[in-house]
Protein backbone atom coordinates (compact mmCIF):
# COMPACT_ATOMS: atom_id res chain seq x y z
CA UNK A 1 0.00 0.00 0.00
CA UNK A 2 0.82 3.12 -0.83
CA UNK A 3 1.00 6.31 1.88
CA UNK A 4 1.47 9.35 3.04
CA UNK A 5 4.66 9.17 5.59
CA UNK A 6 3.48 11.74 8.67
CA UNK A 7 6.94 13.60 8.56
CA UNK A 8 6.36 14.31 4.86
CA UNK A 9 2.68 15.16 5.61
CA UNK A 10 3.91 17.89 7.92
CA UNK A 11 6.38 19.53 5.86
CA UNK A 12 3.68 19.68 2.89
CA UNK A 13 1.26 21.11 5.04
CA UNK A 14 3.66 23.91 6.80
CA UNK A 15 4.18 24.67 3.17
CA UNK A 16 0.52 25.11 2.73
CA UNK A 17 -0.02 26.68 6.12
CA UNK A 18 2.83 29.15 5.43
CA UNK A 19 2.33 30.75 2.24
CA UNK A 20 -1.96 30.53 2.56
CA UNK A 21 -1.28 33.18 5.46
CA UNK A 22 1.55 34.85 4.56
CA UNK A 23 3.87 33.58 6.60
CA UNK A 24 6.58 33.98 4.13
CA UNK A 25 9.64 33.75 6.46
CA UNK A 26 8.55 30.13 7.26
CA UNK A 27 8.17 29.04 3.69
CA UNK A 28 11.96 29.03 2.43
CA UNK A 29 13.56 26.74 5.36
CA UNK A 30 10.85 24.25 4.13
CA UNK A 31 13.00 23.53 1.08
CA UNK A 32 16.48 21.88 0.47
CA UNK A 33 19.29 24.49 -0.40
CA UNK A 34 18.78 23.95 -3.65
CA UNK A 35 15.07 23.08 -3.85
CA UNK A 36 13.27 24.68 -7.16
CA UNK A 37 9.36 26.22 -7.17
CA UNK A 38 8.24 25.26 -10.48
CA UNK A 39 5.08 27.29 -11.84
CA UNK A 40 4.76 25.70 -15.49
CA UNK A 41 1.42 27.98 -16.16
CA UNK A 42 2.68 31.66 -14.36
CA UNK A 43 1.49 34.22 -16.72
CA UNK A 44 3.55 36.51 -18.37
CA UNK A 45 5.84 38.66 -15.40
CA UNK A 46 5.57 35.54 -13.37
CA UNK A 47 8.83 33.13 -13.19
CA UNK A 48 8.17 29.95 -14.38
CA UNK A 49 10.87 28.35 -12.45
CA UNK A 50 12.48 29.54 -8.54
CA UNK A 51 15.72 27.82 -7.64
CA UNK A 52 17.59 27.50 -4.65
CA UNK A 53 15.83 28.61 -1.33
CA UNK A 54 17.61 32.51 -1.17
CA UNK A 55 15.56 33.10 -4.48
CA UNK A 56 12.46 30.80 -3.26
CA UNK A 57 12.46 33.42 -0.12
CA UNK A 58 12.94 36.18 -2.52
CA UNK A 59 9.96 34.88 -4.64
CA UNK A 60 7.60 34.74 -1.54
CA UNK A 61 8.55 37.96 0.35
CA UNK A 62 6.99 39.89 -2.54
CA UNK A 63 3.60 37.86 -2.29
CA UNK A 64 1.97 39.65 0.86
CA UNK A 65 1.94 43.09 -1.49
CA UNK A 66 0.21 41.70 -4.26
CA UNK A 67 -2.30 39.31 -2.27
CA UNK A 68 -3.87 39.14 0.96
CA UNK A 69 -4.06 35.57 2.82
CA UNK A 70 -4.55 33.12 0.46
CA UNK A 71 -6.37 30.72 2.77
CA UNK A 72 -5.46 27.37 1.68
CA UNK A 73 -8.04 24.84 2.26
CA UNK A 74 -9.04 21.69 1.57
CA UNK A 75 -5.22 19.73 1.57
CA UNK A 76 -6.11 16.86 -0.29
CA UNK A 77 -2.43 14.90 -0.05
CA UNK A 78 -1.79 11.73 -1.89
CA UNK A 79 1.23 9.61 -2.28
CA UNK A 80 2.56 8.27 -5.65
CA UNK A 81 4.68 4.91 -6.82
CA UNK A 82 7.67 6.98 -6.17
CA UNK A 83 8.65 6.96 -2.34
CA UNK A 84 8.59 11.07 -1.49
CA UNK A 85 6.85 12.43 -4.02
CA UNK A 86 3.29 13.58 -3.78
CA UNK A 87 0.19 14.81 -5.42
CA UNK A 88 -1.39 17.58 -3.34
CA UNK A 89 -4.88 19.28 -4.38
CA UNK A 90 -6.28 22.04 -2.18
CA UNK A 91 -8.30 25.76 -2.72
CA UNK A 92 -7.22 29.33 -2.26
CA UNK A 93 -9.74 32.14 -1.20
CA UNK A 94 -8.32 35.39 -1.09
CA UNK A 95 -8.43 39.09 -2.15
CA UNK A 96 -6.01 41.30 -4.67
CA UNK A 97 -4.15 44.23 -3.00
CA UNK A 98 -4.37 46.30 -5.85
CA UNK A 99 -8.04 45.21 -7.27
CA UNK A 100 -9.93 44.56 -4.31
CA UNK A 101 -10.70 41.48 -6.26
CA UNK A 102 -11.54 37.86 -4.84
CA UNK A 103 -9.05 35.31 -6.37
CA UNK A 104 -10.04 31.79 -6.11
CA UNK A 105 -8.72 28.83 -7.31
CA UNK A 106 -7.78 25.51 -7.35
CA UNK A 107 -4.45 23.69 -7.56
CA UNK A 108 -2.73 20.73 -8.25
CA UNK A 109 0.63 20.49 -7.04
CA UNK A 110 3.11 17.81 -6.97
CA UNK A 111 5.82 17.53 -4.69
CA UNK A 112 8.94 15.47 -3.94
CA UNK A 113 10.13 15.34 -0.46
CA UNK A 114 13.76 14.12 0.47
CA UNK A 115 15.40 13.97 3.85
CA UNK A 116 12.61 15.92 5.20
CA UNK A 117 12.85 19.19 3.19
CA UNK A 118 11.13 20.27 -0.36
CA UNK A 119 13.27 18.71 -3.35
CA UNK A 120 10.60 20.44 -5.92
CA UNK A 121 7.49 21.96 -5.89
CA UNK A 122 5.76 21.92 -8.91
CA UNK A 123 2.41 24.23 -9.10
CA UNK A 124 -0.59 24.05 -11.26
CA UNK A 125 -3.12 26.27 -11.49
CA UNK A 126 -5.70 28.36 -13.94
CA UNK A 127 -4.11 31.48 -14.35
CA UNK A 128 -6.82 33.11 -16.16
CA UNK A 129 -8.04 33.24 -12.59
CA UNK A 130 -5.24 34.91 -11.46
CA UNK A 131 -5.11 37.95 -14.34
CA UNK A 132 -8.63 38.57 -13.74
CA UNK A 133 -8.16 38.71 -10.07
CA UNK A 134 -5.11 41.91 -11.26
CA UNK A 135 -7.96 43.43 -13.38
CA UNK A 136 -7.06 41.72 -16.96
CA UNK A 137 -9.14 40.03 -19.49
CA UNK A 138 -8.34 37.35 -21.33
CA UNK A 139 -10.75 37.39 -24.28
CA UNK A 140 -10.32 34.44 -27.25
CA UNK A 141 -9.72 34.83 -30.23
CA UNK A 142 -12.41 36.44 -32.89
CA UNK A 143 -14.96 37.38 -29.89
CA UNK A 144 -16.54 40.63 -30.53
CA UNK A 145 -14.62 42.15 -27.76
CA UNK A 146 -11.65 41.07 -28.86
CA UNK A 147 -12.32 42.70 -31.85
CA UNK A 148 -12.95 45.58 -30.62
CA UNK A 149 -10.41 45.73 -28.12
CA UNK A 150 -7.74 48.14 -30.32
CA UNK A 151 -4.54 48.00 -28.88
CA UNK A 152 -3.17 51.28 -27.56
CA UNK A 153 -0.02 52.97 -27.77
CA UNK A 154 1.59 56.06 -25.68
CA UNK A 155 5.45 57.32 -26.04
CA UNK A 156 7.34 58.96 -23.26
CA UNK A 157 7.00 62.55 -23.39
CA UNK A 158 4.09 62.71 -25.42
CA UNK A 159 1.07 64.88 -24.95
CA UNK A 160 -1.83 63.01 -26.29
Amino acid sequence: MITVTTDDKQVITAYLDAVGTLAVDDVAPLFHEEGRLVLPYAPAGVPEEVAGRTAIHDYFSALPQMVGALNFSGYRIRATEVPGEYVVRYTSDATMRATGASYRNTYITTVTVTDGKIAELTEFFDPIRLVEALGGKVLPPGSPASQSAQPQSAEIGSTS
